[in-house]
């Protein structure tokens, strides 16, 4: 048993790879019903057009699929029933899963803990059934499959991009621009010309949005009065925040140049203890702020007196200075 955040085909490719590597191998059939992530389209008796994404991982680890008919449970009755019996066994009460991986893995261990009971039909410890059964496996490949889906898209005026239901943000450079996603099921990839943008955690919420307040320092130097209008100015720095909401103008476009240069540097972490810093003194402005940031990322160095390892040599050098008392009306002949 494994479970993901949604019934997409990443999540369910995903924990039928996760499943076949933990049993070292791969059933030759697999019994499925018409998921719309298997199945495109239902034919005739028990002809299925498959998803291109299914149709691949069948190829790549070399299992067959038989799907039951419409509407008929009972084909699959004992598959019904485990399903049943693992909600009520593994997931009560009902998990708060704050990480699918380390999850699953504790699942996998849960379900072969499972195995030491006696099999409801065949009167047989389920370990020893499992033994017998497990010399039929398929060979695992010898290459693993990739889980993801790959999309091209363009970036809409505010460049973001859209996947599923959820919203993505870019930079507002890309606008209109077209860029490539690889989708897998807890994160995707966004790709342009040919290098890897940013890689984002996949949002599962309806209408979710993710977006980096950072990408977008460029675009609002150049109209810095929208700040405060932004649907990222709350996730900015809590103190840049109320400062950005005080100034205005010229002072408010310095303070923006100020913050994308801490960024820039890679102390994001240090936006809030600059901008506290500068208060302690008085009111700050950007020049205050950028002193306070200079003095935490670059503290004053005093260099020690140089040590020789020998005593210098004193030098019997005395020149005769009254020659130049001629340049200034002396009496030097």
């Amino acid at each position: 048993m494994q479970v993901y955040p949604s019934e997409n085909q990443e999540c369910l490719l995903t924990g039928l790879k996760r499943i076949f590597y933990y049993i070292g191998g791969v059933p030759n059939r697999i019994r499925c019903d018409n998921m719309s992530t298997a199945v495109a389209q239902v034919l005739e008796g028990e002809e299925r057009v498959i998803t291109d994404g299914f149709y691949r991982f069948m190829l790549h680890h070399r299992f067959k699929a038989d799907f039951c008919s419409p509407n008929k449970g009972n084909e699959k009755g004992n598959v019904e029933n485990k399903v049943g019996y693992t909600r009520r066994n593994m997931l009560v009460p009902v998990p708060v899963i704050a990480d699918f991986a380390p999850y699953n893995k504790e699942l996998l261990k849960r379900c072969e803990e499972d195995h030491g009971r006696e099999h409801y039909e065949r009167g047989a410890d389920i370990n020893e059934l499992w033994k017998e059964e497990k010399q039929s496996l398929l060979t695992l490949p010898e290459h693993e499959y990739e889980v993801f889906r790959y999309t091209s898209q363009k970036a809409n005026n505010y460049g973001f991009i859209k996947v599923d239901t959820a919203k993505y943000g870019l930079t507002p450079e890309l606008s209109g621009k077209t860029v490539q996603t690889k989708i897998y099921f807890d994160k995707i990839e966004v790709y342009y010309d040919h290098s890897l943008l940013k890689t984002f955690r996949r949002n599962y919420e309806r209408n979710g949005e993710d977006c980096d307040w950072k990408d977008y320092l460029p675009a609002l130097i150049k109209k810095p009065g929208a700040t405060e209008h932004t649907r990222f100015f709350n996730q900015m720095p809590k103190l840049w925040q109320q400062y950005l909401k005080n100034v205005k103008g010229k002072e408010r476009k310095s303070a923006l140049l100020l913050l994308s240069e801490i960024v820039k540097d890679g102390n994001e972490s240090l936006c809030d203890d600059a901008l506290e810093l500068a208060y302690e003194y008085g009111n700050p402005d950007s020049d205050n702020i950028r002193q306070r940031y200079l003095l935490i990322t670059k503290p004053e160095h005093h260099p020690q007196p140089l040590k020789l390892t020998s005593a210098a040599p004193l030098l019997n050098y005395r020149p005769d200075l009254s020659v130049y008392d001629g340049l200034t009306g002396g009496g030097a002949q």
